[in-house]
């Protein structure tokens, strides 16, 4: 290589650092970038035309030849290798080997994403310097990641408070850390709970277009609506409900004799003065047309509603059942709750629930559904008490009690009567209190709040998801079986290795 060829070369590469260093310091284009471009390509171009004899004996080097073909294989293979990551990072499969499929999503959440039409935004708001932050961000990406393999529609965003205090204030950001907001085609649903069950429930609110009407029922001493401070109130769960995309309306007979004609649901909660005829006939017409009610009723009082649950074969016990404990000094009577922990396993509103969950009520009665049932009725036990509940026929708890188990809830369909033009669906709690603000949150009475709303409703996307728990494999062992692992096994295992790699360097070292 000539002496001007390397002058020309160091030119060159003058111009492409002059090049660089103006585009990087303004930030964009600029005509004087076109002549430091030029020069670059200018010097290059006289560099190799001055010095091309040498070029092209270099070229026609045997060696030369070689490494080229050598620096081609390894520009194919590494072109190779980057096309692969490429269309793995977006085409690729997981697969769970878990017993309880913890690593993946439910068929419900994976059905769920599949009917996606747009893009579903999910924001997650976080405060630098919050204890914890790095490992929840974590915990939430991997979450959201199952959902994005799921559907390239979920576009995730993470934001910082003190960052983005447009955002902030847009959505009304209040907490630190641990809060999601979902936008899909202009509507908006804030979770604060990052787990399967809650943003996939998120996700149905949210892409539900149109809210449905529940309509609270006055007038008969039903749980009040407005907050009450000693918790007997359904004030949580009118919350509940709207933070649901429900529309939760009250209705009293006084305006009205009729159930509204818009209503999708009717809630009877907790009624404890008589209904009059015209009142009833108004539920009995609802019913007939397809209606869908949840009648919780309250231990101790006659309402004028037995002749409906007669007619549908239900019969109220207006007993009180409590939980029996076995103490130091005896059997004991717990007055405070009563357990539901059976459930149906084919009703889709207890069948999400299992293992060790149960509801809590405050002295239920128990429902018994006659045999046979009216014709054209269906009706499925959906939550019952273990043998431990036992029912008094007053709140001295005596010692006349009966065991259980008892029904303590029923799901209902069918046709009323003769006259009725669709089916009904009615659910029946032998307590209203499990759903008032001090009982809402307790276990799992949210959840079959919600589930039965969801079932009335048809949303079926909305029944809750039953967490999902590692399980774990155990290895019971005789004492002869432990002996036969140890010595059998665990000890002799790492002394093969030992011996087996002596002998082999002893053959290596002195053959």
């Amino acid at each position: 290589m000539g002496k001007l060829g390397k002058i020309f070369f160091v030119m060159s590469g003058i111009s492409l650092v002059s090049f660089a260093l103006v585009r990087f310091l303004l930030g964009a284009w600029v005509p004087f970038l076109w002549l430091a471009l030029g020069l670059f390509v200018g010097f290059m171009l006289a560099a190799f035309w001055i010095d091309r004899k040498f070029y092209k004996e270099f070229l026609s080097m045997k060696t030369t030849r070689q490494g080229m073909s050598m620096g081609g294989m390894i520009g194919l293979v590494l072109v190779l290798v980057i096309a692969v990551n490429f269309i793995a990072v977006r085409k690729y499969w997981t697969f769970d080997f878990s017993l309880a499929k913890v690593n993946s999503l439910s068929d419900q959440s994976v059905k769920l994403l599949k009917d996606l039409k747009e893009d579903l935004h999910v924001i997650y708001f976080y405060k630098n310097g919050t204890e914890g932050v790095e490992n929840l961000k974590r915990s939430f990406t991997d979450l959201m990641r199952k959902y994005q393999d799921q559907s390239e529609r979920i576009k995730l965003e993470f934001v910082e408070i003190n960052e983005r205090p447009d955002l902030t204030e847009k959505y009304n950001i209040k907490q630190g850390t641990q809060v999601v907001i979902m936008e899909y085609e202009g509507r908006q649903n804030r979770i604060e709970k990052a787990e399967e069950q809650e943003i996939t429930s998120g996700i149905v609110k949210v892409t539900r277009a149109s809210e449905k009407k529940v309509y609270l029922l006055t007038g008969h001493a039903e749980l009040d609506v407005q907050p009450a401070k000693d918790g007997a109130s359904i004030a949580m769960l009118k919350e509940l409900l709207t933070g649901n995309r429900y529309s939760v309306l009250e209705h009293s007979f006084t305006k009205s004799t009729m159930v509204p004609a818009d209503a999708d649901m009717l809630f009877i909660i907790g009624p404890r003065m008589n209904f009059l005829d015209v009142e009833v006939k108004a539920i009995e017409d609802y019913l007939r047309k397809g209606g869908n009610v949840i009648l919780a009723l309250s231990t101790g009082f006659k309402t004028g509603l037995e002749p409906i649950l007669k007619k549908v074969g239900v019969t109220a016990q207006n007993n009180y059942i409590a939980t029996i404990l076995q103490t130091p000094m005896g059997i004991g009577v717990d007055p405070r709750f009563a357990r539901g922990s059976v459930f149906s396993s084919t009703h889709q509103i207890t069948k999400p629930f299992a293992g060790n969950q149960f509801m809590v009520f405050r002295l239920p009665t128990a429902l018994n559904k006659s045999e046979p049932l009216p014709a054209g009725i269906t009706a499925e036990e959906l939550v019952k008490t273990s043998e431990s509940a036992m029912a008094f026929t007053d709140t001295k708890f005596d010692k006349t009690g009966v065991k259980g188990p008892f029904t303590l809830a029923l799901a209902l369909k069918g046709k009323y009567d003769s006259n009725a033009t669709q089916d009904f669906n009615l659910l029946v709690f032998g307590d209203a209190n499990f759903l008032n603000d001090q009982y809402l949150y307790q276990n799992l009475n949210r959840d079959l709040a919600l589930n039965s709303v969801a079932f009335l409703s048809k949303d079926e996307n909305l029944i809750s998801i039953s967490p999902k728990e590692v399980e774990m494999t155990q290895m019971n062992l005789s004492e002869m079986q432990f002996l036969l692992l140890i010595f059998g096994f665990i000890i002799p295992l790492p002394i093969l290795f030992f011996v087996s790699g002596g002998v082999l360097w002893y053959r290596r070292r002195y053959s």
